[in-house]
């Protein structure tokens, strides 16, 4: 199994995701969201369409 360590790029990114202004247009911290929430991407952004966001 390859190991692979957060670079600092990666490690401001995740802490960005968690920010309340972080940027929905983009498609790493809707991810790293939706990894948080333990759902799919697809549902992520499916929630967030639902809930009237959907200027990503």
């Amino acid at each position: 199994m390859t190991e692979r360590t957060m670079t600092k790029k990666d490690r401001e990114k995740v802490k960005e995701a968690f920010s309340l202004k972080a940027d929905l247009s983009d498609q790493q911290i809707r991810m790293i969201r939706a990894n948080t929430m333990g759902v799919s991407l697809y549902e992520y952004e499916k929630t967030l369409r639902d809930i009237g966001m959907d200027d990503f």
